[in-house]
């Protein structure tokens, strides 16, 4: 069903409301800015929680002490470097936690290109080298049960080459696929792990002109297209999410009925649609695409609005307008939920004076978020056997239970992934994990072999 339209009276009337899901007045808390150029943590690019209340950051800005950094961030704003990368004109532009609990960071120092990887609080620093003249593209993702998938580039003969890449958690990276031909280039903000156990992404034939297309890699590395766009507005602002009801929905910063912006639904059949175009005025241009726990998707525009889509009602709507003027941060924002509900933010882009990025929370009244199991790795073993249950609001899990038994040992890896071992006694049946924030069960059973 494609999505109403908002006429410019009731979007200013929504705006000025600023109303949350909860339906309180959100409320922004600024908890990180940098006030001078010669101190860490300048232009933000990337957030995750490594535990309730507790944000690892990766900040872009090298400085004459610090290169580009990772630092943690409490929700009550304590700031904390973690490490530095030097020196300091090191290139980085993106990292993850992947489910044996380090974290990894692609970067370039010259003539070098390498992924890191060390652990949330900095230590263990391991380095891994790219093959011949390959490097990263700063698309890292993390995939089940324990890869990490990126698309990858290379210069030869005065053009690039791209690739896709697999990198295990001991740093061997292999480039599985090559693109050529009719393959086109990747030229998406991401890719995307959908819910058939493949990734997703965007590209076109050539670089930034149609035709434009959503092409499709197996963990192996068979590439495919799924579909092509009809038009291709706007290559600017192209991020791309697997959603909880199976479908990707991707955004174009052009497009839609005014041709400020649209967001659309691709199924994994090859389906695709428009399913919200976003008003002639105000909150145009959309950036960054994200999904809460409460089903709806979130991002934010250009011009420092935060939406939301609710995938029920099809209704886009303002949810909270950063200052224009940029010291609450400047959009595009990289958004995510925490345990505690709240939605927080990254912008490598204004904030305190000299305005080089922030790091916000804002409370529009999401309830906490409870667990959600999507997989077990394996699905099936022996008493003893180590097991990633991979989900979603994994963190602080307290116990876990095979068919009602419980496992000895349970290490929170990721906010999406759980270390286990199958416990003596154990039936096959369901696995159910509980947090503070609630319980969920597995519809799916465990074998026990």
């Amino acid at each position: 069903m494609p999505g109403k339209l908002l006429s410019i009276a009731s979007f200013l009337a929504l705006a000025c409301a600023s109303q949350s899901t909860g339906g309180q007045a959100p409320v922004y808390k600024l908890l990180y800015s940098p006030t001078s150029g010669a101190v860490p943590g300048g232009n933000p690019n990337v957030i995750f929680e490594v535990e309730p209340g507790l944000f690892d950051v990766l900040s872009l800005r090298g400085v004459d002490t610090f290169g580009p950094s990772i630092f943690s961030i409490t929700g009550t704003g304590t700031f904390k470097v973690i490490y530095s990368f030097q020196p300091t004109s090191a290139l980085m532009s993106t990292f993850v936690q992947a489910t044996n609990g380090e974290v990894y960071a692609p970067a370039f120092i010259a003539p070098n290109n390498f992924y890191f990887s060390l652990t949330p609080s900095g230590q263990n620093v391991q380095r891994y080298p790219f093959p011949g003249q390959w490097g990263t593209a700063w698309q890292t993702l993390v995939v089940p049960p324990n890869e990490l998938y990126d698309i990858v580039g290379a210069a030869t003969g005065g053009s690039s080459t791209y690739g896709f890449a697999q990198i295990d958690e001991a740093g061997k990276i292999t480039i599985l696929h090559q693109f050529s031909g009719n393959d086109g280039v990747p030229i998406g903000n991401n890719i995307t792990y959908g819910a058939d156990g493949n990734i997703y992404g965007v590209g076109s034939q050539t670089i930034g002109v149609s035709p434009g297309f959503i092409f499709r890699f197996t963990p192996t590395g068979a590439y495919s297209q799924l579909l092509s766009f009809p038009s291709f507005p706007d290559v600017a602002t192209l991020a791309l999410i697997s959603a909880s009801d199976g479908n990707l929905y991707g955004i174009f910063g052009g497009g839609g009925a005014n041709h400020t912006g649209e967001i659309y639904q691709a199924t994994l059949s090859g389906q695709l649609q428009t399913v919200a175009s976003f008003p002639a005025t105000g909150m145009t241009k959309p950036l960054s695409l994200m999904q809460a726990a409460d089903g709806n998707i979130y991002g934010s525009t250009n011009s420092n609005f935060i939406f939301r889509y609710n995938l029920t009602t099809h209704q886009l709507s303002p949810v909270y307008r950063l200052d224009p003027y940029g010291s609450q941060g400047h959009c595009a924002c990289q958004l995510i939920e925490g345990m505690d509900g709240k939605l927080y933010g990254v912008t490598p882009v204004g904030g305190n004076y000299p305005g080089i990025g922030a790091v916000f929370s804002l409370n529009i009244g999401l309830p906490k978020p409870k667990p959600f199991i999507s997989g077990l790795y394996p699905s099936s073993g022996s008493v003893g056997e180590r097991v990633i249950l991979w989900g979603n609001y994994l963190l602080g899990a307290s116990s876990v239970a095979f068919n009602g038994v419980p496992a000895a040992s349970v290490l929170t890896t990721s906010g999406q992934s759980v270390l286990v071992t199958v416990p003596s006694g154990a039936a096959t049946g369901p696995v159910s994990i509980t947090t503070a924030n609630g319980s969920f069960t597995t519809t799916e059973n465990f074998t026990v072999q």
